[in-house]
């Protein structure tokens, strides 16, 4: 009977999801045939309106779930990848006359906004206008806006332009009161990501960094604003100091702004201007099928996102998974169409044993094709490490990179077993070191000398596939690395990478090394399909989602609540950046 039941209940699971499965695809076919009429409505004289959100992937959320979830819930799940293409078609669509940019509260990063500001400035050198309006602009959304032939401000929104900080949480005392130590195994003076665990305050070493590169950022945004707005690079520095520019009336003041006015004054001044008062949202104009020539030859663009971690991810698009990404460069390179592959980073880090294992896949693969790399808002130490073995690498000027370095973590919780829970631990070895890591005390002077070997060993090996990659001395890559971050500005200067640029001019840089004049490219991850994300672990991310609502219920920060479930799940020795990146 207990059989019975157990396979009957099978049974109903999978008729349950095949039926789910065809409602929604059901759905989506209506929802994609609901909008084929949205099509029709792109006439002469029309502007495109983009509305950019808060925080966005590099790469668009392709699970059809998802968007359609999401546009039931009134929410467009953009990726930059969608914003690039869709500015770069309506360049080259005779029917797009400008654009209408609302920045919003976007604050993605320096890279995203380089790289879609850059954008707009191609579709403004094609003869077209952009006019920027918001009720108020973060100080990314406002560099973006800066290339607008015309800026609009909310009368009542504010702008912030104050300066760049970077701000390090650190949880030191909190350990204290737990009663637990972390001990600690790294390589590199400025190797910090440890220092919030281990210390109250930051080391002079990681201040010294965090100022370079904030500084380098913030210049690099000033000089921007300074050419695009007609105004002093001294007095914009002196405003940023200040904070002279807040309200409305002193952005106008300041000349930030051209005009005050309300949505409806913005629509009536392309109206007037421009004689039109046609627009159509990005989401519309991306269901518009840009005609693309027919190519055998393809140049493959695969996007890593997230944190480095071994095996396979466990939150969909939030990790580099190394089982995951090589079965996807193995895919690329056995694709004998796929003439090259542009590999885009964005990841602070993580796993080690993860980020050799994807890089031997790159050196693998770089056999058979070129293989270019574009970073975005960050590449570093494990998102570094994965990148440095590519024929070339493109950077931002303000895309975060280097930390070449190497840490690991051991939790002491002696204190909290006996102390605060009153807990004996015994247990039965074979030998002395058998037993590397125990609650109720901490590892041993002998044990701890064996783990700083292994951790040296591994910044060894790190330097030498720099050293091979970049080709430089492993000395040379010594006197830059001990897990420094740096620029894309300051990388350039000292060899890390080979150009400034975004993923744009990566794609270039392949079709010229594989001899392509025509080409079509081929993104990755390639979407899953709705059954495959039905019986996969789509909804494996619903209980994390929840707790972080419900840590924000209470007033706790979710990016802090994220930062000490990722220390739980570190696996081995990790190449990670010294801090969480919160540029403000």
């Amino acid at each position: 009977m207990k059989r019975f039941l157990k396979y009957f209940g099978v049974f109903l699971l999978g008729f349950f999801s095949s039926i789910v499965a065809l409602v929604v695809l059901i759905a989506i076919s209506f929802a994609q045939f609901g909008n084929s009429k949205e099509v029709e409505t792109l006439s002469e004289k029309t502007w495109l309106t983009i509305n950019l959100p808060s925080v966005l992937n590099d790469k668009a959320d392709s699970n059809p779930f998802n968007e359609l979830f999401a546009g039931l819930a009134g929410q467009e799940p953009l990726g930059l990848n969608q914003i690039l293409s869709a500015i770069d078609n309506a360049s080259k669509n005779e029917n797009i006359n400008g654009i209408l940019l609302n920045p919003g509260f976007f604050a993605s990063g320096f890279g995203q906004a380089e790289e879609i500001r850059n954008c707009l400035l191609n579709f403004k050198k094609s003869g077209k206008k952009i006019i920027a309006y918001s009720e108020n602009y973060t100080e990314q959304g406002y560099y973006i806006a800066t290339i607008s032939n015309h800026i609009f401000l909310n009368p009542k929104g504010l702008i912030e332009f104050n300066g760049l900080s970077s701000g390090v949480v650190m949880y030191k005392g909190m350990l204290d009161k737990l009663g637990v130590e972390f001990q600690v195994f790294k390589v590199g003076k400025f190797k910090g990501a440890v220092e919030p665990f281990i210390q109250n305050q930051l080391s002079d070493e990681n201040k010294i960094q965090i100022k370079d590169y904030i500084t380098s950022i913030h210049n690099h945004e000033l000089i921007k604003i300074s050419e695009a707005r007609n105004l002093n690079f001294d007095s914009l520095y002196q405003i940023s100091n200040k904070g002279q520019v807040f309200l409305s009336k002193h952005a106008l003041e300041f000349k930030f702004v051209d005009q005050l006015g309300y949505e409806d004054e913005v629509h009536s001044f392309i109206e007037s201007k421009y004689k039109t008062k046609k627009t159509l949202s990005l989401r519309k104009f991306l269901k518009i099928e840009s005609e693309y020539a027919y190519s055998e030859n393809k140049i493959a663009v695969l996007y890593a996102e997230g944190e480095i971690v071994s095996g396979i991810a466990s939150q969909s698009g939030s990790q580099i998974a190394s089982d995951n990404l090589v079965k996807e460069i193995k895919k690329i390179r056995e694709n004998d169409q796929i003439k090259a592959l542009v590999l885009r980073v964005n990841s602070p880090g993580g796993s080690s044993i993860a980020s050799d294992i994807i890089s031997r896949e790159i050196e693998l693969t770089k056999k058979k094709m070129p293989v270019i790399v574009s970073f975005g808002n960050v590449a570093a130490s494990g998102g570094y490490y994965i990148s440095c073995l590519a024929d070339s690498i493109f950077a931002q000027p303000n895309s975060i990179t280097g930390s070449i370095g190497v840490f690991a973590l051991f939790p002491n919780t002696q204190k909290l077993y006996k102390e605060k829970f009153g807990l004996t631990y015994e247990s039965i070895n074979t030998g002395e070191n058998a037993e590397l890591w125990r609650p109720d005390q901490g590892i041993s002077k002998i044990q701890g000398l064996k783990i700083q070997a292994m951790v040296d060993q591994i910044y060894d090996d790190f330097l030498s596939v720099v050293s091979r990659g970049r080709h430089m001395s492993k000395e040379s890559v010594h006197e830059i690395a001990q897990g420094r971050v740096y620029s894309g500005v300051k990388a350039l200067e000292i060899g890390l990478v080979d150009g400034i640029g975004g993923i744009d001019r990566a794609i270039k840089s392949a079709s010229q090394k594989a001899n392509l004049k025509e080409y079509k490219l081929m993104v990755f991850p390639e979407p899953k399909n709705p059954l495959e994300s039905i019986l996969g672990d789509e909804f494996a991310d619903a209980l994390t989602e929840q707790q972080i609502k419900l840590a924000e219920s209470l007033g706790i920060n979710a990016s802090i609540l994220q930062e000490l479930q990722s220390v739980k799940t570190m696996q081995g020795y990790q190449m990670r950046l010294p801090w969480s990146i919160d540029i403000r």
